[in-house]
């Protein structure tokens, strides 16, 4: 029978071939996978968890928990090497650290993963809007323009989406907002009119009427919580939060704002027809 604390053929011993002092130090079997996953080096750590899995539950026990370690890429080098497994506890374990949702795509979804977790629905909506930037490379322009909406990666979309929707029971995502705007024209609105937009921004927390003018415009502004209007949240990702308001006029010819607004909220529920959202 094998011993996990013994090296084997693939475990790096201290001295190579030469016979090693009685006491001496031996970098191989499980205690050595153990010492180099607490390398600084992010590879040494990776090929560390590779390793690993040659050392039965000792070792997958490692591995499981490299998805909780600081550092994103050990997380996703730990996920990518427990996705294809097929035990249970694999599964669930996946499941219950959302590490299905948040890591395995083009970007770390951890923070936005811990805010939704926390109920810290304002910051999650903000970094909502930066993983956007980030995803699409529009950092500098802060800024996202309508060809970032139509090849936004699917899989980022979705993690997104998923993450709001779990998190709120339900309430938030960019598919309860697509659900909520697809019921009005299944109700005799017609698409993209003028009739649809404000009802569809009444629905969802979206208008509201100037206390000057009476005129009805568009904000996402103000406290969101979880009694918010079902489908509030993430706001539209054309918004910026470098401004107090998003005080846009509603209306077909309303300001270039608002016209802006309903092709990039058109643009992106197109997008998640594609990716099947």
């Amino acid at each position: 029978m094998n011993n996990p604390q013994q090296p084997r053929e693939y475990d790096a011993v201290l001295g190579g071939n030469s016979p090693s002092l009685e006491g001496a130090a031996v970098l191989g079997g499980i205690e050595g996978v153990k010492l180099r996953l607490q390398n600084p080096d992010a590879k040494v750590k990776i090929a560390a968890l590779e390793q690993a899995l040659n050392y039965g539950e000792q070792g997958l026990d490692l591995v499981i928990a490299g998805l909780k370690d600081e550092s994103w890429d050990i997380q996703n080098a730990a996920y990518l090497l427990l996705k294809s497994r097929t035990e249970e506890k694999i599964s669930q374990v996946l499941i219950e650290s959302d590490a299905h949702l948040r890591i395995g795509c083009t970007n770390d979804y951890t923070c936005l993963c811990n805010y939704l977790a926390q109920a810290k629905w304002e910051e999650a909506d903000k970094e909502t809007r930066r993983v956007m930037l980030v995803v699409a490379k529009r950092e500098m322009e802060n800024s996202l323009e309508v060809e970032d909406i139509d090849n936004f990666p699917c899989e980022d979309l979705r993690t997104i989406d998923q993450l709001w929707v779990k998190y709120s029971n339900g309430r938030f995502g960019f598919s309860v907002q697509k659900r909520i705007y697809q019921e009005f024209i299944e109700n005799g609105y017609e698409y993209g009119s003028k009739d649809i937009w404000e009802a569809f921004g009444d629905k969802i927390g979206w208008t509201y009427e100037t206390w000057t003018t009476g005129e009805k415009c568009w904000s996402c502004s103000g406290t969101s919580d979880i009694t918010s209007p079902k489908g509030k949240l993430p706001c539209c990702p054309c918004w910026s939060y470098d401004r107090d308001h998003y005080l846009v006029e509603i209306g077909e010819y309303g300001s270039w704002d608002a016209k802006w607004t309903y092709l990039v909220v058109l643009v992106l529920f197109l997008r998640m027809e594609t990716c099947r959202l």
